[in-house]
């Protein structure tokens, strides 16, 4: 393929996927974008739209195996609310497979995976908000 014609299609795949990172959802004005291709050419993959999926450079990295990607780190003060309990209730519901840091007593939970299970409610009592800060 020549060069410009995959400038091209990378271009219509960020456009397609609103100059935005799809598995954290980063803007491009904040972080450089990639395009992904899902399954690796060398493993039979195409440059076909439906192969090709933008990602910032650190959730690319780790498709690829060399980082981790963005997380929100969720702690608790042992001293829950009725409202952080409920927090607590919900993620486990929703997400059975959240990393436990022994040594932080705290949970890695991928950014891109936030909005499945923090609600608008919860997000809009922001000083009473029972996760941490996102980590890059």
């Amino acid at each position: 393929m020549e060069e410009r014609d995959w400038e091209a299609i990378r271009r219509s795949v960020l456009e397609r996927d609103q100059e935005q990172c799809m598995n954290c959802r980063i803007p491009r004005t904040d972080a450089t974008l990639d395009v992904h291709h899902i399954v690796p050419r060398g493993q039979g993959g195409s440059d076909r739209f439906s192969n090709l999926v933008a990602l910032c450079r650190q959730c690319h990295d780790a498709a690829h195996g060399k980082a981790m990607a963005p997380v929100v780190r969720w702690y608790s003060n042992g001293q829950m609310d009725s409202v952080e309990f409920e927090a607590y209730r919900h993620l486990w519901k929703t997400i059975d497979w959240v990393r436990f840091n022994e040594e932080g007593r705290f949970w890695y939970i991928p950014l891109g995976d936030i909005g499945r299970f923090v609600d608008e409610p919860l997000i809009e009592d922001r000083e009473r908000m029972p996760f941490g800060k996102q980590s890059r």
